[in-house]
Parts: C-alpha cells; sequence; structure tokens
C-alpha cells in the first residue's frame, strides 16, 4: 500500500509540474480511506488521517476538509469509500474526484477507522463499476467495536 502511495504522489508531481506551480510532496497528506455521512443538514467528510470536513453539500464539505487539514489533502490515493444510506446519493459526484478503482460500500455504525479492516476484506464493487450501473453495495457494519462485511448476496 505504501508503494502505491508513493507512486502516486510521484506521479501527480510530474503531471502537475513546475509549470502548473507543482507541489510539495512534504506536504502532501494521502487518504486511504474516504467516509461520507450527514448529519442534520450537513455533509461530513473523514477520513483515515482524522481529518473532517463540513458544508450544505458535498463540495463544500469537500472544500473544508482541504482547507482545515494539516497538510494538503490528497484524495487520490483513497482505496475506500464508505457512504450512509443517506449520502449513496453523492457517489456519481466522486467519479471525477476519486479514482474509479476506489472500493465503495454502505456502512452501519461504521467510521473512518475501517481502512485496515477493508484492506484485510475488500468490498468488491468499486466506483467503476458503480459507473456502470451496479447499485447494491455490500454493507460494512460495525457490532461492539468489530466489523462486518456483508455482501449483497447475503440480504
Amino acid at each position: 500500500m505504501k508503494r502505491w502511495i508513493l507512486l502516486a504522489i510521484a506521479a501527480a508531481v510530474v503531471v502537475s509540474g513546475p509549470s502548473a506551480g507543482g507541489r510539495d510532496v512534504a506536504r502532501l497528506l494521502p487518504v486511504e480511506l474516504l467516509y461520507i455521512y450527514r448529519s442534520g443538514d450537513q455533509i461530513l467528510v473523514e477520513t483515515d488521517t482524522g481529518d473532517l470536513g463540513t458544508g450544505g453539500d458535498l463540495t463544500a464539505a469537500l472544500e473544508d476538509l482541504k482547507a482545515s487539514a494539516s497538510a494538503e489533502i490528497f484524495l487520490e490515493t483513497a482505496d475506500y469509500l464508505i457512504v450512509t444510506e443517506q449520502t449513496k446519493d453523492l457517489i456519481p459526484q466522486l467519479w471525477n474526484i476519486l479514482r474509479p478503482a476506489t472500493e465503495v460500500c454502505l456502512g452501519i455504525r461504521a467510521n473512518a477507522k475501517a481502512a485496515g479492516f477493508l484492506t484485510a476484506h475488500r468490498p468488491g464493487v468499486t466506483l467503476n463499476d458503480m459507473r456502470a450501473g451496479v447499485t447494491e453495495l455490500p454493507v460494512l457494519i460495525q457490532t461492539e467495536g468489530r466489523y462486518h462485511l456483508v455482501g449483497t448476496e447475503d440480504f
């Protein structure tokens, strides 16, 4: 995983190049997991790095996340996306922000600390799959501090 993150950061630096202002690699904060949920009328975007953004819509929440982070949030490295029943309709807005291979699941009592579990128990449904028409998501459930991933075939 760390090798993938370093390669992604290096690629971003090369692509942005000096003519685009470049990126200071030391200031990049690679994200492995994004958790998107609602609280009242606010959208919250939380990362496995502990950063949190809030806003009235997804764009505002992502802008707040980037503005409040201790370093430059690098979303292109996200391997996992957890959404809730109330935020799964936001997934199409992420198609051009996250990698197509980012794996997606529906969270129940989940949180942004699930990256280690999802690395061992992969959801298997990607943003690319969803773009192609897959509508059923595996469900990540946290019970008594433990995670369980339930595939759609188990319902």
